[in-house]
């Protein structure tokens, strides 16, 4: 498996699929900013010249800089097999190099599956109320790097 930077072409693609490999209406999370303008930290994982995952995230400029992930997709013929683990630990590498001191993501309440994946990767997992505004709680993962 090849983990590298996003191009266009591949931005384009994770738009076309996106509803595809999540079973539903998707795509609008995968916003055009994270190709424009935060695209350098972007990550794409192939297999065999097929885009079979991504991570879309950024690291912020306060101190302490959080290299937060926005957005993760894996094909569905392509779970299970260390593509969101890879793609995790690339970005973290890229992330503390470029002087992250922590990862951070967040998901909504109820979504097991993506905490059980954090969990796994070592990540505290809390819930945090009116996180998204009033009445609406998130689950936030974060890892020290």
């Amino acid at each position: 498996m090849l983990i590298r930077g996003i191009t266009k072409s591949d931005f384009d693609y994770i738009v076309s699929v996106l509803d595809r490999w999540w079973g539903g209406p998707s795509s609008e999370r995968a916003h055009p900013v994270f190709f424009y303008e935060l695209g350098s930290h972007a990550l794409i994982a192939e297999d065999d010249g097929e885009v079979v995952g991504f991570l879309l995230g950024f690291i912020t400029e306060e101190e302490p800089r959080v290299a937060y992930i926005h957005l993760v997709g894996i094909h569905p013929e392509h779970r299970r097999l260390g593509v969101g683990k890879e793609l995790y630990t690339r970005f973290s590498e890229r992330a503390q190099a470029a002087g992250a001191a922590a990862l951070k993501a967040i998901t909504t309440v109820g979504n097991e599956g993506s905490a059980r994946f954090h969990e796994a990767l070592g990540f505290a997992v809390r819930e945090e109320a009116d996180y998204a505004g009033r009445g609406r709680s998130r689950v936030v993962f974060t890892k020290d790097l």
